[in-house]
């Protein structure tokens, strides 16, 4: 018999760990939502479940630290794909920013207009490889938070936000006690880590700083987590030239999209 699929909001803890264990049977795929089940995050994460019968059969979050609202989702089942991102724009009021799979992008112009697309891919590393660089990358102490919040804000990191400091360990390269190069974290979970906000100061670039930081933040990640993982912008060849030498592999293409949905019930 053909059972209903309904939708609840992912509040209690029993449900919590549910959803994460839901997501965390493709950590790869469901990284940004299986992340937003994780603290510092949850707080800040409007979460819904989809269910069938007693089953979680797909997971959506919409984070809300970014001024511009991000919704994110996991699951195989079409019907709960459709339910779950009709459930999120609901609550939305216009814009969003979204990573999908590129053949999730024709689902989501249904009920949305796309002002901005670029194609990224997903890479990962199982066992990152470890780079001698000349210059050494040290870790980003609690009190020097703001010297990393003013060196993010200057140079524009699209995906930063302060509360990401709480999520994992930042690394830095510094010349005159200012930060110069950085790569944190934008998720740690058991399953996996998401590596993100890997900046040079455009002064600085060509020292290998970039690859210092990664490579350590890299190598302290490792001991904590089993799969590390990041996006980058597809043609952005150094940069993915550097994750090549650092032991990352493509995994697979994701759609960045800026969208706004369109005027009408959905």
């Amino acid at each position: 018999m053909c059972q209903v699929m309904f939708i609840i909001k992912v509040v209690s803890p029993v449900l919590v760990k549910t959803c994460r264990q839901y997501l965390a049977t493709d950590s790869f795929a469901n990284v940004l939502v299986l992340g937003d089940l994780y603290e510092p995050f949850f707080g800040l994460s409007d979460i819904h479940a989809a269910f069938e019968g007693d089953r979680v059969v797909g997971v959506c979050s919409i984070y809300h630290a970014y001024t511009t609202p991000s919704i994110v989702w996991g699951t195989n089942d079409p019907d709960a794909k459709q339910l779950l991102i009709k459930n999120a724009l609901a609550k939305i009021d216009s814009d969003f920013i979204t990573l999908c799979e590129p053949s999730e992008v024709s689902l989501l112009k249904q009920y949305s207009d796309v002002l901005q697309h670029r194609s990224e891919q997903q890479m990962v590393a199982n066992r990152p490889t470890n780079v001698e660089t000349a210059t050494e990358a040290s870790r980003v102490h609690r009190n020097e938070s703001k010297l990393l919040n003013d060196f993010y804000v200057e140079h524009h990191a699209e995906a930063w936000v302060p509360v990401q400091f709480r999520a994992g360990p930042y690394y830095c390269v510094k010349t005159g006690g200012k930060i110069v190069s950085a790569a944190g974290v934008h998720i740690v979970t058991p399953q996996i880590a998401q590596l993100g906000n890997i900046i040079t100061d455009e002064a600085y670039r060509g020292r290998g700083y970039a690859t210092a930081c990664t490579s350590a933040l890299a190598a302290d990640l490792a001991r904590r987590c089993r799969i590390i993982s990041l996006f980058v912008r597809k043609d952005n060849a150094p940069a993915i030239h550097m994750y090549e030498k650092l032991g990352f592999a493509r995994r697979r293409d994701i759609a960045f999209m800026f969208m706004r949905k369109k005027e009408r019930e959905v």
